[in-house]
C-alpha cells in the first residue's frame, strides 16, 4: 500500500500543482473522489475477505486513506487562484522607465539594447 501510496501521490499533486491556476476547483474535488475510490478497490481486490469495519479501521484515518504515516493526496484542498495581472512588472521596451528593477522580470530579446529603447522612446513621443 506504502508503495502505490508513494507512486499516486506526486502524479496528483503534480497534476493539482500545474492546472491549479485555471477554473479547476470541481475537477480537482472529482479527481480526488475518483483516485479514492481506485485505491479502495485495490484494496478490496488484493484484501478480499477484509469486512469493510476491518478495512476502516486498518487504512482510514479522518475520512482518509493512509498507511505508514503516507496519506493519499487529496487534490481538491489545492489553493486554486488567477493569475495575477503582473504588467508593470514585464520590462518591456514602451515601460522600460516605469518598471522598478528591483521587482522586475526582464524578458530577454534581441531588442534589449539601449539604441533601440531610444528610438522607441522617440517614436512614441
Amino acid at each position: 500500500m506504502e508503495e502505490v501510496l508513494r507512486t499516486v501521490n506526486p502524479v496528483l499533486r503534480g497534476w493539482a500543482a500545474y492546472f491549479r491556476y485555471g477554473v479547476s476547483k470541481r475537477t480537482f474535488a472529482y479527481l480526488g473522489w475518483y483516485a479514492w475510490w481506485r485505491v479502495l478497490r485495490w484494496i478490496r481486490y488484493k484484501r478480499p475477505h477484509m469486512t469493510w469495519k476491518q478495512l476502516r479501521r486498518r487504512y482510514f484515518g479522518a475520512d482518509r486513506i493512509s498507511e505508514g504515516g503516507l496519506v493519499l493526496y487529496n487534490p481538491a484542498k489545492m489553493k486554486v487562484e488567477r493569475y495575477r495581472f503582473r504588467g508593470a512588472q514585464i520590462s518591456t521596451p514602451y515601460n522600460i522607465d516605469e518598471v522598478e528593477p528591483e521587482r522586475a522580470r526582464f524578458r530577454r530579446t534581441s531588442h534589449d539594447d539601449v539604441a533601440f529603447v531610444g528610438q522607441v522612446s522617440e517614436y512614441l513621443a
